[in-house]
């Protein structure tokens, strides 16, 4: 009697994930407003990552729309008024993505966001096994060497995401207020890897730091910024070669413009859509 080989089992292919901190404003306007911006964003990533998760961390004091495109609402317990959260969003930020970590959220292929970037091209072809933690570098020397608008985590290593998470938090939590109102997330990813300097940098960078490997990619690549004009107003122009558009600061002015215009959004106030605004991926629907 012939037997054959068992077949072997196939592995189940690790989910992808975006994960994207946000705390609903106090202000029902501006709340609004990054409603849409998150829309639009998970718009763009069903585009260009069909099978990608979009996870949304926040807190449980915070009100979430019902109908949000996205496949996990991760609420953290906050014993915290709304509005003293937001004095301290950078520790309410890197504890929430220790809360999500120890959860067990960290499955797969992971990248930590901000809502208000839309995506380009699939950020997931940058995983290749190769490093822990991805980060996203500027030659400019009057800004942070890093934005903590897009980081990538692979869990592959066990263990070495959560312990690189809780190290940011731990010197978040370590900071002042002013630190942990703003910027203190961006100095902590700077801290572990000595505060380095990229103005003559160029291209991707390995290096490996605190039992971490780490993989540097130009922001210009993978969280481009819109230019600022002479006066500091944002500049609108396509940039159709970055894989991730970040609208921070004055650019989130032109978000939506962006999306409509040169991804063809089609994007409208609408009331009965989450935050008031409907996105729609025309070459999707």
């Amino acid at each position: 009697m012939n037997r054959s080989a068992p077949r072997p089992i196939p592995r189940p292919i690790p989910r992808h994930a975006v994960a994207c901190f946000h705390l609903t404003a106090l202000n029902p306007v501006t709340a609004n407003t990054y409603w849409a911006f998150f829309q639009m964003m998970a718009a763009t990533l069903r585009r260009v990552s069909p099978g990608a998760e979009i996870h949304l961390l926040t807190l449980d004091s915070c009100a979430v729309p019902e109908g949000l495109d996205c496949d996990l609402v991760f609420l953290r317990a906050s014993a915290r008024p709304l509005a003293e959260s937001f004095d301290i969003l950078m520790l309410e930020e890197a504890e929430t993505w220790c809360a999500y970590a120890d959860a067990g959220h960290l499955s797969g292929p992971t990248i930590l966001i901000d809502a208000d970037l839309i995506f380009q091209r699939d950020p997931f072809s940058l995983f290749d096994g190769g490093f822990d933690v991805g980060l996203t570098y500027t030659t400019e020397a009057d800004l942070h060497p890093f934005n903590s608008g897009v980081i990538l985590i692979d869990p592959g290593h066990a263990g070495v995401a959560e312990a690189y998470l809780e190290k940011i938090g731990e010197l978040v939590a370590g900071y002042g207020p002013e630190q942990q109102s703003w910027y203190g997330d961006q100095m902590a990813i700077s801290a572990l890897l000595g505060d380095p300097d990229f103005s003559a940098a160029d291209g991707v960078i390995d290096r490996q730091a605190g039992g971490v490997r780490y993989r540097l990619l130009p922001a210009q690549d993978w969280n481009h910024s819109p230019p600022l004009d002479a006066n500091d107003q944002p500049v609108f122009q396509a940039a159709p070669e970055a894989g991730i558009v970040h609208f921070k600061g004055e650019r989130k002015a032109l978000m939506a413009r962006y999306g409509a215009e040169v991804l063809g959004l089609e994007i409208a106030e609408d009331p009965a859509a989450p935050g008031g605004w409907s996105v729609v991926d025309l070459q999707r629907d």
